[in-house]
């Protein structure tokens, strides 16, 4: 792996580990650029598990510390992991524009309406078409530079890959074909044997034209490298996909 665009750390409240602690494994790795993409921050703090809106200031500031003391020994890229909320769109545009947060990629946990659905979670066919509908929603706003863990809400579906699982993955599928939209298998859910990336899914991408990204989503430092990715890479090899080395500046 020769770059890597999901990364967290401590300030996500569910990883651990300072910004410094990834760069270090970066480098001694040969990781020649990295996203670091937090959980972006809500005005509203809905979520505690997440970056909260007042510790932004702090959290910027520790970031360009560490792009400031790593210069030029990897290219580190400022970035957020986002889901499509239509109210948050002009706040996801002020953090690109202000800020410099230039690669926002979609992770689509909860529902857009309330945020009760938890797409992780117990689900029928009806909240696998809501995850669809709104990630190709959020696609189509031109935020996103590509789509984390396309195949997250096949968890908690109670049935084996059956019409429903393969017609939610051909609409994510389409949608990011149509935009140009890469889509990552992600070595987090390879690592603990999440149910995601997912196997059949996966194989049924091919029948698109795809770009494809493998990401640690790393929440400890040492994910950035190890059996998570390996994994992943191990998947792209016997299905016959190239992902990409590097995302296009």
């Amino acid at each position: 792996m020769r770059a890597n665009y999901h990364t967290h750390s401590r300030w996500c409240k569910h990883g651990t580990g300072e910004i410094e602690d990834y760069l270090e494994v970066a480098v001694a790795h040969g990781i020649e650029e990295i996203a670091i993409t937090e959980h972006v921050p809500h005005k509203d703090n809905h979520d505690k598990w997440r970056l909260q809106w007042e510790e932004f200031p702090a959290f910027d500031a520790a970031l360009n510390r560490a792009i400031a003391a790593y210069q030029g020994k990897i290219r580190i890229i400022k970035g957020f992991e986002c889901e499509y909320y239509p109210e948050a769109v002009e706040t996801y545009r002020m953090l690109q524009e202000k800020y410099g947060y230039e690669l926002l990629l979609l992770g689509q946990h909860c529902n857009a309406a309330d945020r009760r659905i938890d797409y992780f979670l117990s689900k029928t066919e009806r909240e696998m078409q809501l995850y669809a509908d709104e990630v190709c929603a959020g696609l189509q706003t031109g935020l996103f530079r590509f789509l984390a863990h396309p195949d997250l809400a096949l968890l908690g579906y109670p049935h084996v890959w059956d019409k429903h699982c393969e017609n939610m993955m051909r609409q994510i599928f389409a949608c990011c074909e149509q935009l140009d939209i890469p889509v990552e298998i992600n070595a987090n859910g390879a690592r603990d044997d999440r149910g995601y990336p997912n196997r059949d899914a996966f194989l049924l991408s091919k029948e698109y034209r795809l770009r494809y990204l493998i990401n640690a989503d790393a929440h400890q430092p040492e994910h950035l490298i190890g059996i998570g990715v390996e994994k992943a890479e191990r998947l792209a090899r016997e299905l016959g996909i190239q992902p990409m080395e590097f995302l296009e500046r």
